[in-house]
């Protein structure tokens, strides 16, 4: 092994080892990725455009630097990396709107003691909570004084898609046919909806510091190959041919399938 192989092969676990350590969701690596992802997620919109755009440019990349086979092998790496971080993005907004449905269901339950009516506690509970989840809670509203209870409840909860407004909109319709145990049935749902914030709380401390370790242990252990093939003549003339972009394509292969099973049950539990 040359000295530049070496120093590119210490230089690789060096950096790994910043990535796998500390793996608390608030330690300042973590926390970085955090507030990386959420500034791509305030200037892109195009969620899966950008994805497709970054799988393709892994794809040209290893196309253009090995061959076609590495570039496949580049592009089912890629792919892992930003599914890694789209389950991140998609465990921070689930996170969010338990928070402001347990907000808005919190304030239902305070307005069911003192407000006339169903329609005044919804009426002055939906400008507390922001976010989607206020949105939607203030055309619900609105709907309320104009339209019935029943639908605007109906389309509040389609709107968000998640138990807790299916439960938010069955408790409004209830107590706007006159149940009598509407002050009961606000305070179960606020508990309910605490605690379904505080699971998804929990969930999205471990997805915090997990996938961005995934993401960036992936890249980082492609770069690590990629600097080895061009410091080492002799791996790189043996990693360019068709033996060793095969190589390259199990291996990727391998690296996917070990990594989906953490990222699909993350991203169905993060919806």
């Amino acid at each position: 092994m040359t000295a530049q192989a070496a120093l590119a092969l210490a230089a690789g676990f060096a950096m790994m080892m910043a990535v796998w350590w500390p793996t608390s969701a608030g330690t300042p690596s973590s926390l970085l990725m955090g507030r990386l992802l959420l500034a791509q997620r305030r200037t892109v919109q195009a969620g899966p455009l950008l994805a497709a755009a970054l799988v393709a440019l892994g794809f040209i990349a290893g196309l253009v630097l090995v061959g076609a086979t590495a570039g496949v092998a580049a592009m089912v790496l890629t792919g892992v990396g930003v599914w890694a971080i789209a389950v991140q993005v998609r465990s921070r907004r689930s996170l969010r709107e338990a928070d402001e449905l347990a907000q808005l269901a919190n304030g239902l339950a305070n307005q069911a003691l003192v407000a006339p009516t169903v329609v005044e506690a919804v009426r002055q509970a939906a400008p507390l909570v922001a976010g989607r989840v206020g949105a939607a809670a203030r055309l619900m509203a609105s709907e309320c004084e104009t339209g019935g209870m029943a639908e605007a409840a109906n389309r509040f909860s389609t709107t968000i898609q998640r138990p807790i407004a299916e439960m938010l909109a069955t408790v409004l319709d209830e107590a706007f046919r006159g149940g009598s145990q509407w002050v009961g049935l606000a305070g179960v749902l606020a508990d309910e909806a605490m605690e379904a914030a505080e699971t998804a709380r929990h969930f999205h401390r471990y997805v915090a510091a997990l996938m961005p370790q995934i993401a960036v242990t992936v890249v980082m252990a492609a770069g690590m190959l990629a600097v080895t093939g061009f410091a080492a003549r002799d791996v790189g003339v043996w990693l360019s041919s068709a033996v060793g972009q095969q190589f390259l394509l199990l291996l990727a292969l391998l690296t996917a399938a070990l990594c989906a099973r953490v990222l699909a049950p993350a991203w169905r539990a993060g919806r």
